[in-house]
């Protein structure tokens, strides 16, 4: 999406959301499905439901299968069951392939037994491959010419037939559905009527097996030059088409997930549930917890020349590390939506909020575990409690400076992605020792 144009488009919806939106203004029209989606997981569930309706309807599969995973699996748990069936009836084999994995299993059987016969076969036979397989995603919906069939045949069939050529060229099988090779247009045209398609038939050089691991697949399309590259079993039975378009949307959704991956938030709904993302952060809050204690544990070596200050010494690297954890969490959740345009002055106060109740629910947690483990080790009652407070406040900082330091940055001119960690880790730092190291001035030393 455009930034300037999408988060224009973004803060007039908002306002049309507020008052009540009966009928999307006319330039909503000219929107796309791409463009859909990601105004889409710029909004909480209940305004995606309050504007499902007013987006023209045969727009709605495509933009499901825009969306990323887990906004996609979070609306469709809203989302009557009634229209989601109605869009994947309507949709392509690949939109109903990306909209039903997203459902639960029991959902998504149900669906598919409404479906005409060859959808329905054409889904289970995507559904018959993994995730990383590239079978799963080849598109089946495609015209083939039978290589017994005669020139004035197939020309006759090609001339009655819907089809827009994607290409110059045809996809030729046998009577068992065997890939054979292609043919050109220009082949056709000038061939007698009465030869045979096998006749003209042109041998690919590279063909693609329904096994193999999507990346890789998409690395060979890239590298190949041409549109698309066809799908085959390993007898040569022809399963479908896996276009250029298709590889991109894979490198894509690849490296979307290796940025995200840095933050530990995966595919994350901006507006996710707070109790479903405390749930996915805990655990690397969990593991960030092992190697604070570690680095406490080390610290705890040089106890007798800390004399009466150990404790202290021992614990200040926890307050700081959970509350940088913390941080980057919403650092990188922020960073993501500014740099696809999901976040503007409309939605802001909502997503600080949001990360306000999951950094809440988390450190309430693991302030706990780590003042009961403080006391344990210490066993000083004021020592456990200073240091739950500072864990929580220093959390809790540390995601509203997660949301708005990318934000300041971005209005400065500066890169959040460069520079946004190196202020974080400085905020919490700071914050941290302050709260930490002062609480304990004012119980100790007063």
């Amino acid at each position: 999406m455009d930034s300037s144009t999408g988060v224009t488009d973004l803060d007039e919806l908002l306002g049309l959301l507020e008052q009540g939106i009966v009928q999307l203004p006319k330039h909503f029209d000219e929107i796309n499905s791409s463009k859909w989606a990601r105004i889409l997981e710029s909004l909480t569930n209940e305004q995606r439901l309050r504007l499902w309706d007013k987006i023209d309807s045969s727009h709605a599969s495509s933009i499901l299968a825009e969306l990323h995973e887990d906004t996609l699996q979070q609306f469709l748990a809203v989302l009557p069951q009634g229209s989601i069936e109605r869009t994947v009836c309507a949709s392509s084999q690949s939109e109903a392939v990306e909209i039903l994995e997203a459902l639960p299993h029991k959902a998504a059987r149900r669906i598919i037994k409404k479906l005409t016969p060859e959808a329905k076969n054409r889904v289970e036979l995507s559904f018959s491959y993994t995730e990383e397989q590239v079978g799963r995603y080849a598109n089946q919906q495609v015209y083939t010419i039978d290589a017994n069939e005669k020139v004035a045949e197939v020309i006759a069939e090609i001339k009655e037939s819907e089809n827009t050529l994607a290409s110059s060229n045809f996809i030729v099988l046998n009577g068992d559905f065997h890939y054979q090779g292609e043919v050109s247009i220009n082949d056709l045209l000038n061939a007698k009527n009465k030869e045979k398609i096998a006749e003209l038939v042109h041998s690919t050089e590279i063909t693609l097996l329904d096994q193999q691991p999507l990346l890789e697949a998409s690395n060979l399309v890239k590298d190949s030059q041409k549109n698309y590259l066809p799908v085959i079993q390993s007898d040569g039975r022809f399963v479908g088409v896996f276009s250029i378009q298709d590889a991109l949307n894979v490198f894509q959704n690849f490296y979307e997930a290796q940025v995200a991956h840095m933050g530990n938030v995966s595919d994350e709904d901006l507006f996710s549930p707070v109790i479903k993302s405390s749930r996915r952060r805990a655990v690397w809050l969990g593991i960030n917890l092992l190697t604070a204690f570690l680095a406490s544990f080390v610290i705890g070596i040089f106890d007798k020349v800390l004399i009466e200050v150990v404790a202290l010494a021992v614990l200040m690297p926890i307050v700081a590390s959970m509350g940088g954890i913390t941080g980057s969490q919403s650092l990188t959740l922020t960073i993501r939506g500014l740099a696809t345009g999901q976040i503007s002055k409309g939605n802001l106060v909502t997503l600080r909020n949001k990360e306000f109740l999951v950094a809440l629910l988390n450190s309430c947690c693991w302030a706990v575990l780590v003042a009961f483990v403080s006391f344990y080790w210490f066993e000083n009652v004021a020592l456990a409690i200073i240091i739950a407070i500072s864990i929580m406040i220093n959390m809790l900082v540390a995601a509203f400076a997660g949301v708005y330091i990318p934000v300041l940055l971005e209005k400065f001119g500066i890169d959040p992605a460069i520079a946004g960690s190196v202020i974080l880790t400085t905020v919490t730092d700071v914050v941290g020792f302050f709260v930490f190291l002062g609480g304990a001035t004012f119980i100790f030393l007063s």
